[in-house]
């Protein structure tokens, strides 16, 4: 391929992964002003319900995000294949399961916070905070979810701009909300989940209006097929969504081997969580538009173009891994002392900054290699990537050398972890790019 021909690939990514960055950015930065707030006002036990809660918010919130992936590369799918009269079936169906999860998820979260905090050795106080932020949380199930669905009907598009802008309402919304729930009228950490609620549910009625604007989808016609879509989408986002199952279920065991250390320990956790979020977000991003990319690439049958594109993403990312890296090693402690005045904990997570991000290169070219993998249409093998790196080694590594080598082993488990995640990755791509052809991302089934 020509650099003429390969050049405008790496734009398209990048044109599509930056806005998605600049959107999530303020996702994130809403987070660490949520975080930084119930440090400040509510202290390190606010810090250390937040950490409690993290794996139960996660576990439902990234499955519905694993199953919209799928909707949205079934919508890039039809874009590159040029079946836009398509699109009012994809759109109905994911429309259904953001109704159906958000229902569903509001009663899990009433009744089943607190079996899922006494699993993880949460009790006492901790368990009773715990239980009351999650089930506040809870009432902005729809608004939350909903968002999700409406930038993944963005993003399938191409129009990852909307997508920025509707998730970039939520975030500046949360954040001037949780100030004004926690800091001023002193609501706690509950004041900052109902911050969360209400800025999602806002971001949404912005999303729907917009969307409906900019890209009205066809209301009279033929039925549509609502169950065709979602068994299309079950085949390729229950993949992604055991990922995040598994995922969610390793994080409520490290949970349970960190809260054995104290409060402490867990709002070290809690603020690093942020932090890696934060600083993971760009490269997550660009794992999304590389999925996008080769969804549409394959779909118009250009398998080189989509190739070309994701081997210029590895080599970008890689070089602004190493720079975000070098900028969290140099301000770990101005970091740290910006969530919390207590030495302790600022001590704890600037030792666990220092140990992790030498290697975040390993993570960073992973994730890119899994959105090409699942922009390909082999959704499981990200799902297998995880099962190896998290459940066969970081879990059993914090595990077992817990004991001998405290705390430290829990954060060296991390890198272990990168390291064989990403051999894993690097193997299923070689066998992607040049043993065979990749096929379409979702097979066209007939109505």
């Amino acid at each position: 391929m020509s650099d003429m021909t390969a050049g405008p690939a790496l734009r398209r990514i990048v044109g599509f992964a930056l806005p998605l960055t600049a959107a999530n950015l303020l996702q994130q930065g809403y987070l660490l002003v949520d975080s930084i707030v119930v440090g400040r006002y509510v202290g390190v036990e606010g810090l250390a319900v937040v950490g409690a809660c993290g794996p139960l918010f996660y576990l439902l919130n990234a499955m519905f995000i694993g199953l919209g992936t799928a909707f949205t590369i079934r919508l890039a799918h039809l874009t590159g294949g040029q079946q836009v009269d398509r699109r009012r079936d994809v759109v109905a169906a994911l429309a259904l399961l953001t109704v159906v999860w958000s229902a569903g998820c509001v009663v899990l979260a009433t009744l089943l916070v607190d079996p899922a905090l006494a699993v993880m050795g949460i009790d006492g106080q901790l368990a009773a905070d715990s239980a009351r932020f999650f089930s506040t949380l809870a009432i902005g199930f729809p608004g939350i979810f909903g968002t999700a669905a409406v930038s993944a009907y963005f993003r399938g598009l191409g129009d990852s701009r909307s997508a920025m802008w509707v998730q970039g309402i939520g975030s500046i919304t949360n954040v001037v909300l949780v100030w004004v729930f926690v800091a001023v009228l002193g609501g706690g950490v509950a004041g900052a989940a109902l911050a969360t609620g209400v800025a999602s549910t806002a971001a949404l009625v912005v999303g729907l209006v917009w969307a409906a604007r900019a890209h009205p989808v066809r209301r009279r016609g033929p039925r549509p097929a609502v169950r065709r879509e979602l068994v299309d989408a079950a085949r390729l986002g229950l993949p992604l969504a055991s990922q995040h199952i598994v995922l969610a279920v390793g994080i409520m065991v490290l949970v349970a081997i960190i809260q054995s250390y104290g409060e402490v320990v867990l709002a070290a956790f809690t603020i690093v969580s942020r932090i890696e979020l934060f600083t993971g977000m760009l490269f997550l991003d660009f794992s999304g538009a590389v999925t996008a990319f080769a969804a549409q690439n394959l779909g118009a049958g250009d398998l080189a173009r989509a190739r070309d594109g994701l081997l210029r993403t590895i080599r970008l990312t890689a070089v602004l891994s190493v720079v975000v890296a070098g900028a969290v090693l140099v301000a770990r402690a101005p970091l740290a002392a910006v969530f919390t005045d207590d030495p302790a904990t600022r001590d704890l997570t600037g030792r666990y900054l220092t140990i992790i991000y030498p290697f975040l290169i390993l993570y960073t070219v992973m994730v890119v290699v899994h959105g090409y993998l699942n922009g390909s249409g082999r959704t499981t093998a990200p799902l297998i990537c995880t099962l190896i790196a998290f459940v066969g080694v970081q879990i059993p590594f914090a595990w077992l050398l817990n004991g001998p080598f405290g705390i430290d082993a829990v954060m060296w488990a991390v890198v272990a972890s990168w390291t064989a995640g990403l051999t894993y990755s690097v193997l299923c791509l070689r066998r992607v790019l040049f043993t065979r052809p990749a096929p379409e991302p979702v097979p066209a089934t007939v109505p």
